[in-house]
């Protein structure tokens, strides 16, 4: 059995009234880590960590609010658990949480099969049903409880609505899929965007917070650590930009590229979703490379403008 890294928390970490619920497998996809703000309310921030901890939350607590960082299914794993909660989403997105078509929309999944496929993955491995007590939140939006205050900081990119969560009074960020992963950004459905994940990324590194939480992996960051890990995650993007225009010194279709596994590295099933992803995110690199002259684009195929 693989070992999970040394650097994840291997039980609930407290910071006041925020506890840190880490996800199963090292908060890796289909998982991700949660919190839980406990006052004279209990609150909860993407219900995707660990069903047993979120059950028995759900049995012992009237959980009133459910705060969702962005619309991907392995945020939102377990709403099923608080049907008595409201549920406060990212204004941009909000169509997705009431419908999968409006969630494959965002994605961008648009032949019968990945749509079929992915709709029933949702609701199947996923529980997604229609939020009935949903609340619409904004960039700069604050809610308050106790000495509580949660203020909505917008960190699009990754998707369009997805946001940042801060805590002031305990000085913490929870920075949800500004993960700081080896694997780097991920930007991969359609209407994710490079240029605003990396203005996402420069607005971050002037951010000071005592403890900063990611959604997977590693999870719980001290400022200096935080401060490490950043730019090498930034730095990522710039990587992978130098990496296709040395593939490109000969033409390339984008489909080639997609099947030499540029980013994942290797196949990973299904094949047609992934190879989506891959084309999603070479797209967005490709698209830039074109509009600096970098590359040009002839008989369906890129290549470097050499000058």
């Amino acid at each position: 059995m693989p070992q999970l890294s040394t650097a994840t928390p291997p039980e609930v970490q407290t910071f006041g009234p925020i506890k840190f619920i880490p996800g199963k497998k090292g908060g890796r996809y289909p998982y991700c880590h949660s919190l839980v703000i406990e006052g004279d309310e209990t609150w909860v921030v993407d219900p995707a960590s660990d069903k047993d901890y979120l059950r028995r939350l759900a049995r012992t607590r009237r959980v009133t609010r459910v705060f969702i960082s962005h619309f991907h299914e392995d945020h939102q794993k377990y709403n099923h658990l608080f049907p008595q909660a409201r549920f406060h989403v990212p204004a941009a997105e909000a169509e997705a949480f009431r419908s999968v078509e409006a969630a494959l929309d965002l994605m961008g999944l648009v032949d019968s099969q990945s749509r079929a496929y992915w709709g029933e993955i949702m609701v199947q491995q996923f529980h997604f049903r229609p939020l009935q007590d949903l609340a619409p939140y904004e960039p700069g939006q604050r809610f308050q409880q106790g000495e509580v205050t949660l203020e909505i900081i917008p960190a699009p990119g990754h998707t369009p609505g997805h946001s940042c969560l801060y805590f002031p009074e305990q000085d913490l960020l929870f920075l949800a899929d500004v993960d700081l992963t080896p694997f780097g950004p991920w930007y991969g459905d359609q209407t994710s965007s490079l240029e605003a994940f990396e203005a996402t990324l420069k607005s971050l590194a002037g951010f000071r917070a005592r403890t900063y939480i990611t959604a997977h992996e590693q999870g719980v960051f001290s400022r200096e650590e935080f401060q490490a890990a950043l730019p090498a995650y930034r730095r990522s993007i710039a990587a992978r930009e130098e990496r296709l225009l040395e593939l490109l010194q000969t033409p390339k279709t984008v489909k080639q590229l997609a099947d030499r596994h540029f980013f994942y590295g290797k196949p990973k099933d299904p094949h047609f979703i992934y190879h989506h992803i891959e084309t999603q995110m070479l797209t967005k690199h490709l698209e830039r490379l074109l509009l600096q002259g970098r590359v040009r684009h002839s008989n369906g195929a890129y290549v470097v403008n050499k000058r």
